[in-house]
């Protein structure tokens, strides 16, 4: 079947390169009409998700507000840098990484997802498989679930309402859209919801500790361990990358380009020219991207009962393999 979808899918690609040069416009644009809808035809489009896929070659999956911006800002830079990439676009390029790959032979293709879009789900609506990605190599960034609860009770109360449109309309969301708007209750209720907050993290988390064996390899990162030694766990993971012999000159390059100061002033200028890193409201620290960035920056937030009660959760749910046991 799939060297069939194979071949309909060259004779599709080859029609329109020979007839697009012999037509006039109006019998090109029917023609690219028919074939795009053709390509929308289950096996096509199927076969084109297994293609790109197995184009993959690691995957970076985090939770949402686990510092993946700045895990991904470092890598990118040391790429760069250690590469000499060039490009007239190279900030937009560091920025979403998989673009990089186009660039040089030597440069992996990085996909940076949050996998399973699990900030709009609840515990038991997560995939609990994780075989899609048995042909990459896998980084997963974890960070304490207590921070990371904070950090997107503020990502849902600043920054949604100036997303929620987009997230609405991506097709694998489309039965979740209700949910995708801006959280009016406060940090307290928000700890306790079902969508997306302190039991869906849990689960998501267990899940990939169910499933680390299946992925071609598997690296956990853990942010803490970032925030301890940034510039050996750069190291580490670019080693795992398969990107070898980094001097230790471009890795500190790397790490202070990405640094929380430097990583505030590029959000605060627009320097990635992308929303993701943008905030919403220049006066509001809250409201970005690059909001405080610490290890335990919850206790600021939480009372002692919010505390003991996601300390309970932890300590009855969580796997072991984290290290994020109260």
């Amino acid at each position: 079947m799939i060297l069939n979808a194979i071949l309909v899918r060259s004779i599709l690609v080859g029609a329109w390169s020979f007839v697009k040069s012999k037509l006039p416009p109006e019998g090109r644009r029917k023609l690219g009409t028919f074939l795009g809808r053709m390509a929308q035809k289950p096996l096509i489009t199927s076969l084109v998700r297994w293609y790109d896929q197995r184009s993959v070659d690691a995957y970076l999956i985090s939770f949402p507000k686990s510092g993946r911006t700045w895990l991904r800002l470092m890598i990118g830079r040391a790429l760069e840098k250690h590469l000499e990439l060039t490009d007239p676009k190279i900030m937009e390029r560091i920025l979403e990484l998989e673009t990089l790959a186009p660039l040089h032979p030597d440069v992996p293709k990085i996909r940076v997802i949050h996998d399973d879009e699990p900030e709009w789900k609840k515990h038991d609506e997560l995939v609990q498989s994780k075989a899609n990605y048995k042909n990459a190599k896998v980084i997963l960034l974890v960070r304490d679930p207590r921070d990371v609860v904070v950090s997107i009770y503020f990502e849902h109360t600043k920054r949604v309402g100036h997303y929620a449109h987009i997230m609405q309309q991506v097709d694998s969301l489309k039965q979740y859209a209700e949910r995708i708007k801006p959280y009016e209750g406060d940090l307290h209720s928000f700890i306790h919801e079902s969508v997306g907050s302190f039991d869906t993290l849990i689960s998501y988390y267990n899940i990939w500790e169910a499933n680390r064996h299946l992925p071609k390899d598997f690296l956990l990162v853990r942010y803490e361990d970032i925030k301890t030694n940034t510039q050996k766990e750069l190291r580490r993971v670019l080693e795992f990358l398969g990107v070898k012999s980094v001097q230790d000159e471009v890795i500190e390059e790397a790490v202070n380009f990405a640094s929380f100061k430097n990583m505030r002033q590029m959000e605060k200028n627009r320097t990635f020219k992308s929303d993701r890193l943008t905030p919403t409201d220049q006066q509001d620290q809250e409201s970005y991207k690059t909001r405080k960035g610490k290890v335990g920056g919850f206790t600021e937030y939480l009372n002692n009962e919010d505390i003991d009660y996601l300390n309970h959760q932890m300590e009855e749910h969580l796997s072991d393999f984290y290290q994020y046991k109260p």
